[in-house]
């Protein structure tokens, strides 16, 4: 028995210390954002100018989120099952996936059925950004984010949307990773607590609002492609690292239950 438990703490093990890699690479990876486009530590030997957000890089510029965003998505819920016109078998993400995802895990994302129209209008594409607008509770806020990945989009037969209590955004290509970090930091700052709206207990977020009215620093293109180009390895990393937690934690699953009642022995285990 004893040799039953170990194989399924070392798969546990391995389960989490990836989940630890991934929380540490994304670290790096804000740690990463925050010196160049916070500190300014890359551009410290160029020439800087006055800006209403301070001091910063000439020929970088003030701006707001929609400056950087070709468009927004609303999301759908569809039908429970297939019915009439709504036919589109799609995968749908909450606000609840939104923590698996930036880990690189897929989440449990309930499966709908959509028209046809609004899934052309609603799917997501890689890089592709989404957001949690309803939620969120006294400590935290909506606001809440994820990127979509290629990797993410094939475990789902490439067509997830977001449910009706998130939003995507669609940012100018080369600005996609900045926005996401940009993102995350000003959420961590709390910024997204003054963009809440609603009276009835379930707080809304107005990511509208926000889109044109939160003041950004904007990068040049170039800056921010040669930042997602260094970034992209950690977010390689992350999503394979996600894809074996989960090879990892369906192992474990299927083993538990087998072990707790006997019906494996010693000879069935790699150990």
């Amino acid at each position: 028995m004893r040799i039953r438990y170990n194989t399924y703490n070392n798969k546990n093990h391995l389960f989490y210390k990836n989940r630890q890699i991934n929380d540490n690479l994304e670290q790096q990876a804000q740690a990463l954002f925050k010196s160049w486009f916070v500190d300014f530590e890359p551009f410290r030997g160029g020439k800087f100018v006055e800006s209403e957000l301070g001091m910063i890089p000439e020929g970088w510029h003030i701006g707001v989120p929609n400056d950087i965003i070709i468009s927004t998505l609303s999301g759908d819920w569809g039908k429970e099952k297939q019915q009439g016109n709504y036919t589109k078998k799609v995968s749908c993400i909450r606000g609840a996936d939104i923590p698996y995802i930036k880990m690189g895990e897929k989440g449990n994302m309930p499966t709908r059925f959509i028209l046809e129209k609004n899934y052309q209008s609603k799917v997501l594409t890689p890089d592709d950004l989404v957001i949690e607008i309803s939620g969120g509770s006294p400590t935290q806020s909506t606001g809440r984010i994820c990127r979509i990945s290629q990797a993410l989009l094939e475990r789902y037969n490439n067509s997830i949307i977001c449910t009706n209590f998130c939003k995507a955004i669609k940012p100018t290509l080369e600005y996609s990773s900045y926005l996401y970090y940009l993102w995350k930091m000003l959420y961590k700052l709390g910024i997204m607590f003054s963009y809440e709206n609603g009276t009835t207990g379930i707080k809304n977020f107005d990511i509208n609002g926000f889109a044109q009215k939160e003041r950004i620093i904007i990068p040049p293109k170039e800056i921010v492609y040669a930042f997602k180009q260094i970034i992209e390895t950690f977010y390689v990393k992350i999503q394979t690292n996600g894809i074996e937690s989960e090879q990892l934690a369906k192992t474990r699953d299927t083993l538990l239950p087998r072990l707790m009642s006997g019906e494996l022995n010693t000879n069935d285990l790699n150990c």
